[in-house]
């Protein structure tokens, strides 16, 4: 089997997987019980939110860590719980075209509640700034960009987007790290609001959770027991809390050294596929040439000829399992629209074909890959 879907999902660490099958077993009760075995969890939970804080670089006084169900649940509690609580301070948002569905579907569901949206385009490999210059206003109070596009790899110079908007002192920062965290060394403690996942690291899935300002205040949008700074309601399950913790940890760790085993075959698979290029336009960037806008953990290219979804059931019968768009899309939607954003063809947007790498794959894996590609894409016929 070759598996090139990790920025869907990882496969779980073993060490990750055993802590959580013990934790099960011995990490069993509610946090939020008053006796001794729900004090116990609740102390530790709250040790290891700090020390997330920490390895991600965060100030442990000024942030908190609210624990969710995933990333998109922390994104939905990030931007509808600041846009709805501050609304009286203005109505204007601003995000990008190319932002995961958990983030796009949000401002448009704001769109309908009156809310003034920006969807700013991205242009040579960067936010459009002149058009992010011109949007901002007296009334623009959130900004919600992504650090790593979940698509094609593409890394957004956060920085340059906090130095832009630091004049305007209403407005949040806020950004998706779900392929950004435990992946890409760069600073990101300037942030107001970010969102992480376990199972994009090699945690388990149904965890993540939002970071955030102590300072800044949201509306609820789960309601019940008013657990998690009473922004998340329902009782928090330690060993999944646990195996975020561990992702963290372990991602912060090995960062560097997952990152040089990862790049090795990203250079060798975007090389192979550029020989390609009668049948293949790749989206993602060389390495060679633009380190600082592309991570190695993705990597993009869409068919010129043939049609994706028939390349993708064929390398899958071959036990080569890659995706067609994020996996976290609308399957019957046919086209990406990241794609299509950044090449304005939906021709190309309708087939593309996402790899995605882990820690875990080798570069013998990708060699075997890139025979399989040229056997399968032969066989095919032109659309």
């Amino acid at each position: 089997m070759i598996y090139f879907d990790n920025a869907g999902s990882t496969i779980v660490d073993k060490d990750i997987l055993n802590e959580f099958n013990k934790d099960n077993l011995e990490g069993f009760a509610n946090p939020s019980s008053f006796h001794l075995l729900g004090l116990d969890l609740s102390y530790k939970i709250e040790n290891k939110k700090r020390e997330i804080l920490e390895k991600m670089g965060f100030n442990t006084s000024n942030y908190e860590v609210v624990i969710t169900s995933g990333a998109t649940e922390a994104n939905n509690i990030a931007i509808l719980g600041y846009a709805r609580n501050n609304k009286s301070k203005g109505n204007h948002l601003i995000t990008s075209e190319i932002e995961h569905p958990s983030v796009l579907n949000v401002f448009k569901e704001l769109e309908k509640e009156g809310f003034n949206i920006t969807y700013l385009k991205v242009k040579n490999n960067e936010i459009d700034y002149e058009e992010l210059q011109k949007s901002l206003s007296k009334d623009t109070i959130l900004v919600s960009i992504m650090a790593v596009n979940n698509e094609t790899g593409l890394i957004l110079n956060l920085k340059k987007i906090k130095e832009i908007i630091k004049e305007y002192p209403k407005i949040v920062f806020h950004s998706d790290l779900a392929q950004y965290e435990g992946k890409i060394k760069t600073n990101i403690s300037f942030l107001d609001m970010a969102t992480i996942s376990a199972y994009k690291n090699y945690g388990l899935k149904g965890v993540g959770a939002l970071i955030k300002k102590r300072s800044v205040n949201l509306t609820k949008i789960i309601y019940g027991g008013s657990q998690e700074y009473g922004l998340r309601s329902g009782t928090v399950s330690y060993p999944l809390f646990n195996s975020l913790y561990l992702s963290v940890v372990s991602g912060v760790k090995n960062l560097d050294k997952r990152y040089k085993s990862v790049e090795i075959i990203y250079n060798y698979l975007f090389n192979e596929l550029s020989l390609l290029n009668d049948d293949i336009l790749i989206n993602s960037l060389s390495l060679n040439e633009y380190k600082e806008y592309q991570s190695p953990y993705i990597l993009s290219f869409s068919l010129k000829k043939k049609k994706a979804s028939i390349l993708v059931e064929a390398l899958s019968n071959r036990k080569v399992y890659v995706s067609t768009k994020s996996s976290c899309s609308d399957k019957i939607k046919s086209y990406s629209h990241v794609i299509y954003s950044l090449t304005n063809s939906i021709d190309l947007a309708e087939n593309t074909i996402r790899l995605s790498f882990s820690k875990d794959n080798t570069l013998e894996e990708a060699k075997e890959f890139i025979t399989i590609l040229k056997e399968e894409l032969t066989k095919i016929k032109d659309r």
